[in-house]
């Protein structure tokens, strides 16, 4: 996406296996021939799961090598019903595009860490995707969560769970579960999943109590816009 240059999500390949009789290195050089016409660079692959490791281990294998860092998140997967959650009191929680400031505010928080405001610029595109319901929380006109659930036929993905840092420990991404869930439950989606970060000891601890269990995991490969050479 060249109006987003920088940005991890916005210009990465999916799905990443390579065919037979091509090399890693000419995979690379062929994706960063493509992307250079659009006038930015491929920061991330993201591997296909499903295919060999004969087919991913040596483009991974070459990433690393050339200055790509991996990352992983668990896929996990709603089995049954959900279990019951109990929401606090205090909060008032809309749809983020009723209020593109405070959601705005929050996304900015969560994507910080990465050192790149056009993050953020380029997540509130979502607010006017057909296919996402995102909501954000306020406690007494403050901006404290957010969240978005994102259709694909029928199946949903819970995805972005943020709670802002001086609203965490309170209740706050429980009761933001919950509302994720009804949604999932009015579009009468058959399969729910979300990804989280492994090392995000309270995230994983929160969708377990929700009902989540792993079934996978995915792997990515990036690097960093202030890394490029």
């Amino acid at each position: 996406n060249p109006a987003f240059p920088g940005v991890v999500h916005a210009n990465a390949i999916v799905n990443v296996a390579i065919p037979d009789g091509i090399t890693p290195a000419q995979a690379k050089t062929a994706a960063d021939a493509h992307f250079a016409t659009l006038g930015v660079r491929c920061l991330a692959w993201f591997i296909d799961s499903s295919a060999p490791t004969s087919r991913t281990q040596p483009i991974a294998d070459y990433l690393r090598a050339n200055g790509f860092s991996r990352g992983v998140h668990e896929v996990m997967y709603l089995k049954g019903l959900p279990n019951s959650i109990s929401e606090v009191a205090n909060l008032r929680i809309i749809p983020a595009r009723a209020s593109y400031r405070h959601t705005r505010e929050l996304l900015l928080e969560s994507t910080r860490s990465w050192n790149h405001p056009p993050c953020a610029d380029a997540s509130m595109l979502h607010l006017d995707d057909p296919h996402v319901d995102a909501l954000i929380a306020l406690r007494d006109g403050v901006p404290a969560a957010y969240l978005a659930v994102l259709s694909v036929g029928e199946a949903g993905a819970i995805e972005d769970l943020f709670v802002s840092e001086p609203f965490r420990n309170q209740g706050i991404g429980r009761t933001m579960m919950s509302r994720a869930l009804e949604i999932c439950a009015r579009s009468l989606f058959r399969h729910v999943f979300l990804d989280v970060d492994p090392d995000n000891a309270a995230a994983m601890h929160l969708y377990k109590q929700c009902g989540f269990q792993k079934i996978g995991e995915t792997s990515v490969y990036y690097i960093s816009p202030a890394h490029e050479t």
